[in-house]
């Protein structure tokens, strides 16, 4: 009489930790290596160009705000304040290094953004393996308009992303906390609706460290280029053509909108600062809702894209907030069906670069039908709507919890 041999279980190995890591350095390599064939030295990055400007001029002792009538082909000036300039200086050694060096930064900061929003979403993973699923969300991040222009255009949105990310999702020493929000508002201003969200959700402390930050990076700047401060803050700043046409498609801020359905009547500045108080104001309402529903992320989301919505000028490229704002709505996605469908459109919206498919340039945004202003506004609509479904699943967690 035979037995039957006893079948054992196979066991599979595991990736030990030494493993791991080297997947993730391998992958991470492999990801910086397509960024920079994607968007090689040789690229034609416009933005980068005044940037560049920018720098040989602060380097050169030159007027950082009037250097680009230097530069044939170069309509637009810098419109960010001196701080920048400073900080850009490594640009000045040359067009084809600040094409590398931004890439490279860029790239960097798309990791990182990718990590903390993983780490937001799925705090009970391991390091490895949200690093693993940061990796594939940068890499995700791709196929995203503001994603892909950014690089395309050698703008800095990318690294100022991740900065103000790591600061806000407490990815930095709790003392120092504030300290990168400030120096990315000494950057670029419009980050410092976080300084007002941090007061709205009670973080006083790193609301004051954030002030003093950003008070030091403007008083930096005066210190070493005291004309052109004074310039910025009392000329530049005040000169709505010098970043470019508000109705211009590639603004997707509220002032865009309203500039492209009032043709730039004299109702446009009006009805935009209404507009934005209200929705100023209703945003910051979501993010505390969200914050307080212990959503930290999708608050902190919440205020990037109110940032963008009631700023005077929002190009597609700076709506790089849509890669962690995806995670959010996919997030929200496991609720119910209909949230599945909003998250999907959402995305697609972002991944289509929809209103670049409407008619553009040469004041034809000014023509636009009824379906061609829905495509046309579609980021600034699908914002919106992002904070309305942030308000209705806050107050759905708020009623789950009092039950």
């Amino acid at each position: 009489m035979t037995t039957s041999p006893v079948l054992r279980p196979v066991k599979t190995r595991s990736l030990t930790p030494r493993s791991r890591v080297a997947a993730i350095a391998l992958g991470t390599l492999a990801f910086v290596a397509v960024c920079l064939a994607l968007w090689p030295p040789t690229s034609t990055m416009s933005d980068l160009r005044v940037y560049f400007a920018a720098a040989k001029g602060f380097v050169d002792g030159e007027d950082i705000y009037t250097i680009h009538h230097q530069y044939p082909g170069m309509g637009l000036g810098f419109t960010y304040p001196p701080f920048a300039a400073m900080i850009m200086a490594p640009l000045a050694i040359g067009e084809q290094f600040a094409r590398l060096l931004i890439t490279l930064l860029s790239a960097v900061s798309l990791l990182v953004v990718g990590w903390v929003t993983m780490r937001a979403v799925r705090p009970q993973w391991s390091r490895d393996r949200a690093l693993g699923a940061g990796l594939a969300c940068a890499a995700a991040g791709l196929v995203l308009e503001p994603v892909s222009s950014t690089f395309g255009m050698g703008q800095i949105n990318l690294v100022l992303l991740a900065l103000l990310l790591v600061d806000l999702l407490g990815h930095t020493p709790r003392r120092f906390r504030g300290v990168l929000i400030g120096v990315a508002t000494g950057i670029k201003l419009t980050p410092g609706i976080f300084i007002v969200f941090l007061l709205v959700t009670r973080r006083f402390r790193e609301a004051a460290v954030a002030s003093a930050a950003t008070a030091g990076t403007l008083l930096l700047g005066w210190l070493v280029m005291p004309g052109p401060t004074v310039d910025f803050w009392t000329k530049y700043i005040f000169d709505p053509g010098r970043p470019g046409p508000a109705h211009y498609i590639s603004n997707q801020s509220l002032r865009g909108a309203i500039a492209r359905l009032t043709e730039n009547s004299v109702l446009t500045g009006p009805l935009w600062l209404l507009t934005a108080m209200i929705v100023g104001c209703g945003g910051l309402l979501v993010a505390r809702r969200l914050y307080d529903a212990g959503r930290p992320l999708d608050a902190v989301v919440a205020t990037g894209i109110t940032g963008l919505l009631v700023s005077p000028i929002s190009w597609s490229n700076h709506w790089v907030w849509a890669l962690p704002a995806v995670a959010v709505v996919w997030s929200w996605a496991t609720r119910s069906r209909a949230l599945q469908v909003f998250a999907g459109i959402w995305t697609l919206v972002f991944a289509l670069g929809l209103p670049w498919k409407a008619p553009w340039a040469h004041d034809q945004e000014f023509h636009h039908n009824l379906p061609q202003a829905l495509v046309g506004n579609s980021y600034t609509i699908a914002a919106i709507a992002f904070l309305i479904t942030g308000f209705i699943t806050a107050a759905a967690r708020s009623d789950r919890a009092l039950r």
